[in-house]
């Protein structure tokens, strides 16, 4: 049941990978706002989050993420493409700031989220898997 249930899972991440990625911008760019104290409203986190989140996209498209979408390497490129892509789009087409220290930001927290919850759930299988393998 529990080794049903886990398969089950790490099934549907793969099959909705983008989707906490996407997640992973979504939460910097809310955190970020927050963090600032600034009042926004939905609008902003859209305009916020647009050139990151179509990034994103791209990236996904460019490298084939779909075909090993749990691998820490798919994780960093998706990571640095969405910057690159994001600040491109942030700079030229929306016209935004892109300061060095908030690149750096932007980079190191879409690195963590993006290939930290594929290092998780590496973990967590090769954990479950060793102790599957030491019950028989």
């Amino acid at each position: 049941m529990a080794l049903s249930l886990l398969v089950d899972t790490l099934q549907a991440m793969r099959r909705w990978f983008w989707i906490i990625d996407a997640t992973v911008v979504i939460l910097f760019v809310v955190i970020g706002r927050e963090d600032h104290g600034f009042i926004s409203d939905i609008g902003d986190y859209v305009r916020i989050s647009a050139p990151f989140l179509i990034g994103l996209g791209a990236t996904i498209g460019l490298v084939r993420a779909w075909r090993q979408p749990t691998s820490i390497l798919t994780g960093l490129a998706l990571a640095l493409g969405t910057l690159v892509f994001g600040m491109v789009l942030r700079r030229f087409v929306w016209d935004a700031g892109t300061a060095r220290t908030f690149i750096l930001v932007t980079a190191g927290f879409l690195v963590a989220g993006m290939v930290g919850w594929r290092l998780l759930a590496l973990g967590f299988t090769r954990w479950r898997a060793a102790r599957m393998g030491a019950a028989t």
